[in-house]
C-alpha cells in the first residue's frame, strides 16, 4: 500500500531584520523577547496567530508581562493587534514573500503608523501619556460614590 504524502517546503520569509534598531528607550525588558517571538512565528506579510499563554508559556515569562510588551510593542506601532490571538507586526519589520511586497507595504503605511519617523521616541511616550492618564481617569471613575438609586414610586406619587 503507497500513501501519497504532500511535501511542503516551508515558506520563504524576507524581512530587513531592523526592528531591534527602532525600539524606543523605556521599554519593559519583556518587549525585546516577545518582539523576537513573533518575529520568529509569523507569516508572510506579518500576521501572527498567537496568544498570551502561547507565548508565556515559550519564553518562560508571565502572561501579565506579555500583555504589558504587546501593550508597549502596540504603543510603539511596531504590532498592531488585529483581533483575539491575531497580530500584525508592522511592515517595516514584518517578513515578505519578496522585498517588492514590503516595499509596496511601507509605502502604503499611513505616517502615523511609522516608526522611523524623527519625532518616534516623543510619539511612544505620548502614547504611554495618554494610557496611563486614562487608566486613572477609570480608577477614579470607579472610586466615586455611586448615586443613591432612583425611587421610581416615590416619582410616581409626584
Amino acid at each position: 500500500m503507497t500513501i501519497a504524502v504532500e511535501h511542503s517546503a516551508p515558506e520563504y520569509v524576507w524581512t530587513a531584520n531592523n526592528a531591534l534598531v527602532f525600539t524606543p528607550r523605556g521599554m519593559p525588558p519583556a518587549a525585546y523577547p516577545v518582539l523576537l517571538h513573533l518575529l520568529g512565528r509569523q507569516e508572510p506579510g506579518g500576521r501572527c496567530l498567537v496568544t498570551h499563554g502561547t507565548i508565556a508559556g515559550e519564553l518562560g515569562i508571565t502572561r501579565p508581562k506579555v500583555t504589558r510588551a504587546l501593550q508597549h510593542l502596540t504603543f510603539a506601532r511596531m504590532v498592531w493587534k488585529e483581533g483575539n490571538g491575531a497580530y500584525r507586526l508592522s511592515p517595516l519589520v514584518a517578513g515578505f514573500r519578496t522585498p517588492a511586497e514590503q516595499l509596496q507595504a511601507i509605502v502604503a503605511l499611513d505616517d502615523d503608523d511609522r516608526f522611523d519617523h524623527p519625532d518616534f521616541q516623543e510619539r511612544y511616550e505620548e502614547q504611554i501619556a495618554r494610557y496611563e492618564r486614562e487608566k486613572r481617569r477609570r480608577a477614579a471613575q470607579r472610586q466615586r460614590t455611586p448615586e443613591p438609586p432612583i425611587d421610581l414610586a416615590a416619582r410616581r406619587r409626584q
